[in-house]
């Protein structure tokens, strides 16, 4: 069967890298697929080079949007497209030749929802392929579901990426498509990550690094000022509440693993404000501050334990 896929590409001032992306999208083999890209708000020329891409061929579609961040972007994108598979690509990523091919054929089993692939790291001109070990490509979507929700590190069981994973749309769209949740900036592709695991039954693990994924030096992800580590603990604590409501509701079963993913962030959000030094976001501090009072002590990891135990005696003076 020839499926088409449907390829999501949010784009926000990338005009120094989303020829590559677009680019490799075009010399695929595999030629049944759409790309939407949501040009959100860049002021470089990003839309005017997304734009003549889509004159040339009409699989390729772009949309413009005022900036609203990456989530509203996707889920622009996830109302425009019309085929049977869905998977994402980054504007500063790029896909391998003949990845379509390879997981196009995957889908002709038609048990299999999903299918999670590894990936090349791409940074300062060297590649190093991730793969997954024997343990990952043996276990089952309840074991990749548990350690998305909650892991000590993030690229175990393919993280809650969505660039290295591909979703049958028949699947991940009974009773209502998902889509990404805007009221959050950081970790939104691991809460779209959970609610479509959530609803497939049989995924596949391909141990073949099919998306490079390109780490700049000046990413805002890889930022080191305390200020913007500790908002993005903050920003990861509101998220990581949201996934613990859509657990408790949709899958109980891993209740236990988000309660982990709870207790860490606030031994995080708590040590960052520490050493700080600061009053920054006090309101938000001091309630996470009482979470942190009243969550009973669950066994991480030997360093996450020390840091609670340093944590309990140093806020014990500030206990309201």
């Amino acid at each position: 069967m020839v499926f088409k896929v449907s390829i999501v590409m949010p784009a926000y001032n990338c005009e120094k890298s989303i020829v590559n992306s677009i680019n490799s999208i075009l010399n695929q083999d595999y030629l049944n697929w759409e790309l939407i890209i949501v040009d959100d708000g860049s002021k470089d020329g990003t839309y005017k080079i997304c734009k003549q891409f889509a004159e040339k061929d009409t699989r390729i579609k772009i949309f413009k949007q005022e900036n609203k961040g990456p989530s509203s972007a996707r889920n622009l994108a996830l109302s425009k497209i019309s085929g049977e598979l869905l998977m994402f690509v980054d504007a500063d990523d790029t896909i391998v030749p003949n990845a379509l091919n390879i997981l196009v054929s995957n889908f002709n089993d038609k048990k299999i929802d999903a299918c999670i692939y590894s990936w090349n790291i791409v940074q300062n001109g060297m590649k190093k392929a991730h793969k997954f070990s024997h343990k990952e490509i043996r276990t089952d979507k309840e074991k990749f579901f548990r350690n998305i929700a909650f892991s000590s590190d993030w690229n175990r069981y393919s993280g809650g990426y969505p660039w290295n994973k591909i979703w049958r749309l028949s699947s991940i769209s009974k009773n209502g498509m998902i889509f990404f949740d805007a009221r959050v900036h950081l970790l939104e592709d691991r809460l779209f990550a959970l609610a479509a695991l959530n609803k497939v039954n049989n995924i596949k693990v391909i141990n073949i690094p099919l998306y490079n994924y390109v780490i700049e030096d000046n990413s805002t992800s890889h930022v080191s000022d305390n200020r913007a580590i500790l908002l993005s603990h903050l920003e990861f604590y509101k998220a990581i509440n949201f996934e613990k409501e859509f657990i408790q509701q949709y899958h109980p079963s891993a209740i236990d693993v988000a309660d982990k993913a709870l207790l860490q962030e606030q031994i995080n959000c708590l040590w960052v404000a520490i050493h700080n030094n600061s009053n920054l976001e006090k309101k938000k501090i001091d309630k996470i501050r009482f979470d942190f009072y009243n969550t009973k002590f669950i066994f991480l990891s030997l360093k996450y334990t020390v840091k609670y135990l340093y944590l309990v005696i140093k806020l014990k003076r500030l206990r309201p």
